[in-house]
């Protein structure tokens, strides 16, 4: 099958799809509108970039009539039997414009709501590229209904959550995990909870170093609260130094511990070294750190986000409520003064749901099937 993909190719998330047609032999282009990450483009596959749209320019529809005319010419050769963007971007105004397809999108976060909120904030240009797709791929069963409101009349709307390998992420602490902890001073005895999001303003990185700092002295036993790395963007480095501003002179701070941003492949160790996971973003998809630290059977700490809803989440993770750190604090003594045996039941329950609806082979081949079905005009 011939398939043109339009993403951002260094987002795990676009790597992990084409790693999966890669695996089924399709026959690809990948179309980015940044160079830098062309190395993780499976071999055998075709790649273009192409300028990223300006819409601060003087003229916005000339950097678009520049890619829709590059994809235009694409198409032309490659004569694609799907189109596949991952993310709405520029380029998927481009897309739209170029009269390419079948096409399929991927939502990521565009759909995501804050807390709170009924409806998710929809943006003209997104609008229009829901409208043209003939499939559209959500990550959360609360956004089936937004997502086919907002698509033409006989569009598929599909719920494909990204989900993880559990032969690779699995419960249990690793070899590699406990030299992990040894590097980073993290004693055996020590219960770690960790904060897996990357650095910015929405993941509620100042909330969880100040609820760590309230419940600190409440903790039976030796904890440490682990962060990883910076993320993207240009707010992140002033974002950690303000939240970390809010913790520096309490006695927690000593137990704070900043981990290095890690690779995808790496991301199951992270979690075998850690105790609990922590979440606490105003606004998300359905994030598969959800996913990856369930198939871990490791304990979740989360507010019950609009996306979460209808999921396993709802039945196995720790809930608290939204923007309070003094809830926050709570549920954290909460999970690491509870005995694990108390918890067993729910972490076994949570691994076998991932298995069985978010396992990446479930995943790959639900997608694969799509894009038959649109191939075929079915």
């Amino acid at each position: 099958m011939r398939i043109l993909t339009v993403g951002p190719v260094g987002v795990v998330a676009m790597q992990r799809v084409l790693d999966w047609l890669a695996q089924r032999g399709a026959e690809v282009w990948v179309v980015d509108d940044d160079d830098t990450y062309r190395e993780l483009v499976p071999a055998g596959f075709r790649f273009s970039a192409l300028p990223r749209p300006d819409p601060a320019a003087a003229r916005p529809d000339q950097g678009l009539d520049t890619a829709e005319t590059a994809l235009r010419a694409i198409a032309a050769e490659f004569q694609p039997q799907v189109v596949h963007l991952h993310n709405i971007t520029a380029l998927g105004l481009a897309c739209v414009r170029a009269g390419i397809g079948p096409l399929v999108v991927s939502t990521w976060g565009a759909l995501a709501q804050r807390a709170g909120q009924e409806a998710a904030q929809i943006s003209a240009a997104t609008r229009q590229v829901l409208a043209a797709a003939d499939a559209v791929i959500v990550d959360a069963p609360s956004l089936l209904a937004p997502a086919r409101s907002l698509t033409r009349p006989g569009a598929r709307v599909e719920l494909l959550p990204l989900g993880a390998d559990t032969s690779r992420f699995q419960p249990g602490r690793t070899e590699q995990a406990l030299l992990w902890r040894t590097l980073f001073g993290i004693p055996d005895e020590a219960f770690v909870l960790l904060s897996p999001r990357m650095w910015g303003a929405f993941y509620g990185h100042q909330t969880i170093l100040a609820a760590y700092a309230l419940a600190w002295p409440r903790f039976a036993r030796p904890t440490r609260l682990a962060l990883v790395g910076l993320g993207d963007g240009p707010d992140a480095l002033p974002h950690m130094a303000e939240a970390w501003q809010g913790v520096a002179g309490s006695p927690a701070a000593q137990d704070v511990r900043w981990l290095p941003r890690v690779r995808y492949q790496q991301t199951p160790t992270l979690y075998a070294l850690s105790d609990a996971v922590v979440n606490y973003p105003d606004v998300d998809a359905f994030a598969v750190t959800l996913v990856e630290a369930a198939a871990c059977q490791t304990p979740v700490i989360t507010p019950l986000l609009p996306a979460y809803r209808d999921t396993f989440v709802e039945w196995t993770c720790t809930l608290v409520e939204p923007d309070s750190p003094a809830a926050l604090a709570g549920a954290m003594v909460q999970v690491v003064n509870q005995p694990p045996a108390e918890r067993a039941t729910a972490l076994a329950e949570a691994r076998a749901a991932v298995q069985r609806d978010y396992d990446d082979a479930v995943i790959a081949a639900r997608l694969w099937a799509l894009y038959q079905r649109l191939a075929r005009g079915v």
